[in-house]
């Protein structure tokens, strides 16, 4: 037992050391009451240490180690969290770790088919309430856009969806896909809103039951259809109209180009395909990977350089008629969702568990993070399905200019 306090005074004094090289304040309380005092600035923030499993964190102190840390409770911290983890990424915390050889040798061999429907399930299928009470009355859980300061979560979303809309130049009648469609809000609005014929798809329970409730409650049975189906199942149909929001970050690089294929041949000649999807800009070492985001909120999932999209969206037949980098607005989107779950807590651990609430918490930290520090970026991809014999692309007015 004493070997063990030493191997934890050890590793403690290793992280106060650090704290201290980079100048980080911070105010470290054991579970004796013990405190310790780094930088020399004034202290905003305190580690509270609730286990003494915490110290296991301290061996390798990156992002992994101390995220899987928070999520178990080994630890709390009073004051502003956010603040306290963009300041320590600034200064010294890794997120990218080494893939194991287990971890290499399973991706050779799992069905993607069967792993995509299990790491949908994983993240999507916790109880709607859960969502509800956060993301709002649109239960929209991709990038808002807000026009102005005052735009609130409710109207960010709502102007989202409108300008998706606008973009694919929805007519009454026509026929839209909606990949990865959610809680069904997005197909909601296109079809009340523009008169449109809706099929959406989910490999989500959870979202096929929530979206079928809300379409049957407002009357729309006929006209919007949710399936559960992988797009690669997708068959014969044809469709004027085809959007995914926030879906191609689970396809990864590898099943890339046969996304696109698939999303081609069931778009009509002269259609549109709206891609909104968040990208990367930083180059991942070959065998890193990001272990907190793999592990606890998007297995399975992988970001992609928006030059990689768009030259496999142009291979596949699809030409760009505009892309548009919205970074800026899902900061403010996650500002929103943080402090929803900040200020309903108790209601969401009504729901869900305290671990559950920790991962979602600290992951939209982490994420907000890195969209401010330019590390990641959302762009929408308005692409056109060129009309064979036909040169160029046929007269398409912008979305932002006068027809």
């Amino acid at each position: 037992m004493k070997s063990l306090i030493r191997t934890d005074i050890f590793f403690l004094k290793k992280f106060l050391h650090l704290l201290n090289r980079e100048m980080v304040p911070l105010e470290i309380i054991d579970v004796h009451g013990n405190r310790y005092r780094t930088g020399r600035k004034e202290i905003r923030h305190r580690l509270h240490i609730r286990d003494n499993k915490f110290f296991k964190a301290l061996i390798s102190p990156d992002a992994f180690a101390l995220g899987d840390a928070y999520v178990n409770g080994y630890f709390d911290v009073s004051g502003n969290i956010k603040e306290l983890y963009e300041l320590v990424c600034n200064t010294f915390l890794i997120r990218d770790r080494r893939k194991n050889i287990l971890q290499r040798l399973a991706s050779f061999f799992q069905n993607d088919e069967i792993r995509e429907k299990e790491n949908i399930k994983y993240h999507y299928d916790v109880p709607s309430l859960f969502y509800r009470r956060f993301l709002g009355r649109t239960m929209g859980y991709t990038c808002g856009y807000y026009p102005g300061a005052d735009t609130t979560r409710d109207e960010a979303q709502s102007h989202k969806m409108d300008m998706v809309c606008r973009k694919l130049r929805l007519k009454k009648d026509e026929y839209l896909l909606d990949i990865g469609c959610g809680w069904g809000s997005f197909a909601v609005h296109a079809a009340t809103r523009y008169g449109v014929r809706v099929k959406g798809i989910t490999l989500s329970r959870e979202q096929k039951k929530y979206a079928d409730d809300q379409i049957k409650k407002l009357g729309l049975s006929g006209q919007v259809e949710i399936q559960l189906l992988n797009y690669r199942h997708l068959g014969t149909e044809i469709f004027d109209k085809i959007s995914c929001i926030g879906m191609s970050e689970h396809v990864g690089k590898k099943n890339m180009p046969e996304f696109f294929s698939r999303v081609n041949k069931c778009l009509k000649p002269g259609g549109l395909f709206m891609q909104h999807t968040i990208t990367t800009n930083e180059k991942r070492k070959k065998g890193y990977e990001n272990s907190f985001l793999d592990r606890y909120m998007f297995p399975g999932g992988e970001l992609m350089f928006e030059h990689e999209l768009l030259e496999i969206a142009e291979q596949t037949g699809f030409e760009l008629l505009n892309a548009e980098n919205f970074r800026p607005h899902y900061v403010r989107t996650l500002k929103d969702w943080i402090h929803g779950m900040e200020t309903d807590k108790n209601r969401l651990l009504e729901v869900v568990s305290e671990h559950v609430y920790r991962i979602y918490h600290i992951f939209f930290i982490g994420s907000m993070v890195s969209f401010r520090q330019k590390e990641i970026s959302l762009f929408q991809n308005l692409f056109y399905k060129t009309k064979a014999g036909v040169e160029g692309t046929l007269p398409f007015h912008s979305p932002w200019g006068e027809p």
